[in-house]
């Protein structure tokens, strides 16, 4: 009996639906379209990215109020089998330029105006550790740290991400192309948590940052989380997007070569035209009586004339 009983409760319990929950309390963020073509990575908007999961980069960071600054960023992102694509275009009221700046961007990079990129590929992290992180400051120089103890730089970046950036008066986009492979085997001996394979339905960990600086030392810093939510380094603080099965920017399909016609059947050559037999020549009009004729005529009658009164007289 306690036999029968235990095997219903584990068929219970296997019935009961469960549902899967998000890595704590975080949002999720949108699904992120498939591209089926790679964007040109040049700091310039491809019209793919117009067909990707928009988020904007708006919200103020609850430690650091707007100031009066820029206007925050908005990005774009798509993926593939390999990478993953952010676009991000920022709006900033100027640009800070310190005469330290070359040593700052290597040494301090969060002192200038910068955007960046953080990541938990598994969305499960719950230290920053398990972050990674992708940077771009407004003159288009990179660093990626993946092991928070340090991070690369400049040429020493390539392995990870490619990257591109171009600048107006008042604006700069940051382009990135997150190499997926190249990071999880660096996050491996990290001893990083991928969480599942890189593809359709997994779930990432995301939080954008914007930061604008000023020549007075003004900061305004905007995240894509709401303004609650602000953590650069607390992962569980972050949004999640979906990698989704929508795939965008395949080529129209080629029109279908018209079908080729068929050769028209060659003309036959007329045969020539048998000649119609020419019909009988009608029978010659008789020729009209001439003077000779007239002639003979009177003779003849004049002498039938004479032997019919001969005839007469002989009768007699």
């Amino acid at each position: 009996m306690k036999k029968f009983i235990s095997v219903l409760l584990a068929t219970m319990l296997l019935s009961i639906p469960f549902t899967a929950l998000a890595h704590f309390d975080n949002s999720n963020a949108g699904t992120v379209p498939k591209a089926a073509v790679s964007p040109v990575i040049d700091g310039v908007k491809d019209e793919i990215y117009d067909q990707g999961l928009y988020l904007p980069i708006k919200n103020p960071h609850s430690a650091t109020p707007d100031g009066g600054l820029g206007g925050g960023a908005e990005a774009w992102m798509l993926w593939d089998d390999d990478f993953l694509y952010v676009f991000m275009d920022v709006k900033v009221a100027s640009f800070y330029a310190p005469d330290d700046y070359a040593d700052v961007q290597v040494d301090s990079p969060w002192g200038l105006t910068t955007v960046e990129v953080l990541v938990d590929f598994s969305n499960e992290a719950d230290e920053g550790s398990d972050v990674y992180q992708f940077r771009l400051n407004d003159r288009g120089f990179p660093n990626v740290t993946i092991d928070n103890s340090f991070w690369y730089n400049g040429d020493e970046c390539k392995p990870y991400m490619e990257w591109g950036s171009a600048k107006t008066a008042n604006s700069y986009t940051a382009e990135f192309k997150i190499n997926i492979g190249e990071n999880k085997k660096e996050g491996d001996a990290a001893d990083k948590n991928f969480g599942g394979a890189w593809t359709v339905g997994k779930q990432v960990g995301l939080y954008l940052f914007s930061q604008e600086c000023s020549d007075s030392g003004d900061q305004a810093l905007f995240v894509s989380v709401p303004t609650d939510q602000s953590g650069n380094w607390n992962p569980g603080l972050y949004d999640y997007i979906v990698l989704g099965d929508n795939v965008v920017g395949a080529p129209a399909p080629a029109e279908p070569e018209p079908e080729p016609e068929a050769d028209a059947p060659a003309a036959e050559t007329p045969e020539p035209a048998v000649p119609a037999e020419p019909a009988p020549a009608p029978a010659p009009a008789p020729a009209p009586a001439t003077g000779d004729g007239a002639i003979f005529a009177i003779l003849a009658m004049a002498a039938a004339v004479v032997l019919f009164a001969r005839r007469r007289i002989s009768a007699r």
